[in-house]
């Protein structure tokens, strides 16, 4: 199976909302003791996709939203128009935004076949103790992607993620990049955008 940016961000997401369920010390502890377990996941989920598409992402969303700060991840998506839109705006970016995501990333989910996903061990203790990096990788049968992701330890002491880094691709970053050309091409109209946006990646 051919495997594509989007594919790879949305299997690495769904890792790490069951990292973010188990009892462990440290980020890296969470990911050690949850990849054996998550392509069965992955597969047990599966079947409900086939039938009852929305079912299959709603049950998914109710997994992944708590990982999650939106209006935060969203507003680093706005970047700079961030300041320029008013609190509607942001609110309506926000939901989009949110939505989007969650629905490509059922799609996605639900095309997960063989791969293999591999968390490498830890080169070195992050200073900050509520700050971790991850890295992984996944194997298909033609190649190993590398990833890396951000996490940190919120004020309610749950792991959640800042950004990931897969195959050299900043999604962060790409995501950004992709509002700043809807704004461009849009005559910076935030309403535009907002009603277009579509999550690629």
């Amino acid at each position: 199976m051919k495997i594509t940016l989007t594919h790879f961000f949305f299997i690495t997401l769904l890792q790490v909302v069951y990292i973010a369920n188990l009892e462990a010390n440290t980020a890296q502890e969470y990911v050690q003791e949850a990849h054996d377990n998550i392509v069965k996941v992955i597969l047990a989920e599966q079947d409900i996709y086939e039938d009852h598409p929305d079912k299959f992402i709603d049950s998914i969303s109710e997994v992944l939203t708590p990982l999650f700060d939106f209006t935060r991840i969203s507003r680093n998506v706005m970047g700079k128009y961030y300041k320029e839109s008013n609190t509607q705006q942001r609110k309506s970016f926000e939901r989009v935004f949110r939505k989007s995501l969650l629905s490509t990333y059922g799609k996605t989910l639900a095309e997960f076949k063989d791969e293999q996903i591999n968390v490498l061990p830890e080169k070195e203790k992050s200073s900050n103790s509520k700050r971790a990096k991850i890295q992984l990788e996944i194997i298909t049968q033609s190649k190993v992607y590398p990833a890396l992701y951000s996490m940190y330890l919120d004020k309610n002491s749950k792991w959640k993620v800042i950004n990931i880094i897969v195959n050299g691709v900043n999604l962060g970053l790409t995501f950004r990049n992709q509002f700043y050309a809807l704004m461009k091409s849009h005559n910076n109209d935030v309403d535009k955008v907002i009603e277009e946006w579509v999550t690629t990646i």
